[in-house]
């Protein structure tokens, strides 16, 4: 069988032979004209189907995907809480230690900062209205965590809206 390039070329051809002929459609020229058209009927038609599994076929992977991830979720879901469940336990008992024969269970403390922005950020938000922007020049300010964290480090003063949170997290090796 043709492919469907060969046979729009057949077809071309046969329309440029009607054209130098003014038109004149010779038994062979029309026997050709409608093998050809057949031809390439069912060769649509094939590409059509074969456009539907695709179709279908990435459906179908689509919906696999969704599934996949919605037991990863879960898996994620679990592993979470087992882990905090095994914090909760070491913190309640005052275990900072735990060694099996094949691993080795340890808290650590880290800081974290928590920050209010509408708070901390509303005394700079005045000064921005003071520029009078146009509106079409937009501003959105974030607080940077990090860098919060190292200008207030050892300080007694904290503007409003900051709080630096200790945390326990369990690590396993």
């Amino acid at each position: 069988m043709k492919t469907l390039y060969e046979l729009t070329a057949q077809m071309r051809q046969i329309e440029d032979t009607l054209e130098e002929t003014g038109g004149e459609l010779t038994p062979e020229l029309e026997e050709t004209w409608n093998e050809t058209g057949e031809s390439l009927v069912a060769k649509v038609d094939n590409y059509n189907a074969l456009i539907n599994h695709m179709d279908a076929y990435c459906k179908n992977l689509d919906t696999e995907i969704k599934r996949l991830q919605a037991l990863k979720k879960t898996g994620d879901n679990s592993l979470k809480r087992i882990k905090e469940h095994v914090r909760d336990v070491m913190i309640a008992n005052g275990i900072d230690k735990l060694e099996g024969e094949y691993c080795k269970m340890s808290l650590s403390t880290s800081t974290s900062t928590e920050v209010e922005d509408d708070v901390v950020l509303q005394p700079y938000l005045s000064r921005l209205e003071l520029l009078h922007l146009p509106a079409w020049i937009t501003a959105d300010l974030k607080v940077s965590k990090t860098a919060l964290k190292d200008a207030f480090k050892g300080k007694d003063v904290m503007p409003a809206g900051v709080t630096f949170k200790e945390n326990k997290s369990l690590r396993i090796r």
